[in-house]
């Protein structure tokens, strides 16, 4: 379970350290960094966890803080199991996966036929029962948006073997087997995928931008950007359901 007092803690550090700057800069140059061009010598003063608390400035964060604790303790939904990632498929990739191609298609008013993730971007687990905001900041801590790639059959082939290549990673509206290191087998909406037709890709803006393991992703026929981070979308699909259940189904398989 993610604790949103470790959150809190962190804030508070932070905005210390801001304020301490901010202050320091205003008079007194002894907390400053100090640059001096003639010999490029610098001057570094050490800020950790045993600098003691200043009742002023704790006084003066504290709505902050107690606003900040307030946002991420939001529940957004309940879970009836744990969300977690896993190779070639698990349940956490295809919660996102599917999520971010519904909002690429919300957002497109067309259809978009698959959407690629990265396990790498997820970095902790969904617990089971209350999944709260601070769940989602700590899922996804990166400012990653939603971007929908256009392919050809010829190049969605492509990236499906270098799915496989690493085992998988999450999807959505695309199936295959891996085998011997390559996809297999590979159905796009339950059809055969066409080399000679194209499809939209949703997928994160790090990946489209040379992140991960999916070269061809590099280089779509065309990109349309969208203004909506991954974390929201994940945000208002929870908000929107009661409850939800992890679940695999076998889209990439070995």
């Amino acid at each position: 379970m993610i604790r949103i007092s470790a959150l809190k803690q962190f804030l508070r550090k932070l905005i210390l350290l801001f304020i301490t700057l901010f202050v320091s800069s205003c008079g007194s140059s002894d907390y400053l960094y100090v640059h001096t061009p003639a010999d490029e010598s610098h001057t570094y003063y050490e800020i950790d966890a045993d600098i003691e608390d200043d009742e002023k400035v704790s006084a003066y964060i504290a709505p902050y803080i107690r606003d900040m604790e307030n946002s991420m303790g939001q529940v957004l939904t309940v879970s009836e199991g744990p969300f977690e990632s896993a190779v070639p498929e698990g349940a956490l990739g295809n919660l996102v996966a599917d999520i971010v191609r519904y909002r690429a298609i919300a957002e497109m008013r067309a259809n978009v036929h698959v959407s690629v993730i990265n396990n790498g971007g997820l970095q902790v687990p969904l617990p089971e029962g209350e999944i709260t905001v601070g769940h989602i900041y700590y899922l996804i801590p990166s400012e990653n948006k939603i971007t929908v790639l256009k392919f050809s059959g010829t190049q969605l082939e492509k990236i499906a073997r270098e799915l496989a290549a690493v085992n998988g990673e999450p999807v959505s509206g695309i199936r295959f087997r891996i085998v011997d290191g390559t996809a297999r087998d590979i159905l796009v909406d339950s059809m055969n995928l066409d080399p000679n037709r194209y499809y939209w890709v949703a997928t994160s803006t790090w990946l489209a931008d040379g992140g991960g393991d999916v070269p061809t992703l590099w280089e779509p026929v065309e990109r349309r950007n969208f203004d909506v981070l991954i974390r929201d979308a994940l945000k208002d699909y929870l908000w929107a359901q009661e409850t939800i259940s992890p679940y695999v189904d076998q889209r990439v398989r070995n």
